[in-house]
């Protein structure tokens, strides 16, 4: 995960300045900045307007009482994709503009999906929340991990329940 986020926070950074002085020496200064100005602007006009569609299906399906999963990663991708356009910068900018529009960002999901899968799969899939709440209600840290064929549940704060709470383990056999 290091190495990810040193890659993030230094070379892409690193690169699109480098990107910026050589577009800004072939097509002059405020031609670049006219450029980064205009992608954040029609960038951020695009998130909104895909955010809102999806928000718009979200809220359909569960009216229906089915689980908008597919659509809340859309809108992760889109939210995603307009921070990026919002940074100033070219890769930035494409990748950004992967994310917002719809027909690239169908094939990342593709590609998403099924890396979620086969992480879930070879158990390397770790997920950790906390509860918000007092002692008597139950509230700590929560870790689910993945295994091969079972999801499991591992309570690692308090250990007492309030009165009509059932703690529970499940497990899948194929």
């Amino acid at each position: 995960m290091f190495p990810i986020l040193v890659f993030l926070f230094t070379v892409v950074p690193a690169l699109e300045i480098y990107l910026l002085f050589k577009v800004g020496a072939q097509i002059g200064g405020f031609n670049t900045l006219f450029i980064v100005i205009a992608t954040g602007i029609i960038g951020a006009s695009l998130a909104k307007s895909q955010g809102l569609q999806i928000l718009m299906k979200i809220q359909t399906e569960m009216q229906t009482g089915q689980l908008p999963g597919n659509h809340i990663i859309h809108g992760l991708m889109v939210f995603a994709g307009g921070l990026l356009l919002l940074t100033p910068g070219f890769m930035t900018d494409i990748f950004g503009f992967s994310l917002v529009m719809p027909g690239p960002r169908h094939i990342l999901i593709i590609w998403v999906k099924s890396a979620l899968d086969k992480a879930m799969k070879s158990g390397n899939f770790h997920f950790q929340t906390f509860s918000a709440g007092a002692s008597r209600q139950g509230g700590g840290f929560y870790s689910y991990t993945s295994n091969e064929s079972s999801f499991s549940h591992q309570k690692q704060a308090n250990e007492e329940i309030a009165p009509g709470v059932f703690e529970a383990e499940y497990k899948k056999h194929d």
